[in-house]
């Protein structure tokens, strides 16, 4: 019975930390929105959104690698939440390499970095929206 108890704690211990950063994952595309929306230099802009991608990455990694501890401690049965869960990681992960390459080609001229950010601003709003529904939904 004591067994049995310390695994249902481990698995309510792990399911806090999970849900603790990923009350975090937001607030970078909310600084990032933030950014794009009120500075209107684009080094300025690009510095900030640089300053802010290592967050989005270890928020990434963290819902990552507790997100399977989790499903592993519950025998890797899926639900319609848990589905949602990978697909907006996997999202925001191909989101950020997509706007690191973009990034790229948008150094190299006025016009591609006007696309770029408007680009950035899509993306972010995209990732703050599956964030909020995956909190709140």
């Amino acid at each position: 019975m004591e067994e049995i108890n310390t695994i249902a704690k481990a698995f309510n211990d792990s399911v806090f930390f999970h849900s603790f950063f990923m009350y975090f994952m937001p607030v970078p595309f909310i600084i990032n929105l933030y950014t794009l929306f009120n500075q209107r230099d684009y080094v300025r802009v690009n510095r900030k959104i640089w300053f802010v991608m290592p967050i989005i990455f270890f928020l990434i990694a963290v819902a990552f690698f507790t997100g399977i501890f989790l499903m592993a401690m519950g025998h890797f049965m899926f639900n319609a939440k848990v589905i949602l869960m990978v697909i907006a990681t996997v999202v925001i992960f191909v989101g950020e390499i997509v706007r690191i390459k973009r990034l790229k080609i948008a150094k190299t001229k006025e016009e591609f970095m006007i696309a770029y950010l408007k680009f950035c601003k899509v993306l972010y709003f995209i990732d703050l929206l599956l964030c909020l529904l995956l909190i709140f939904g």
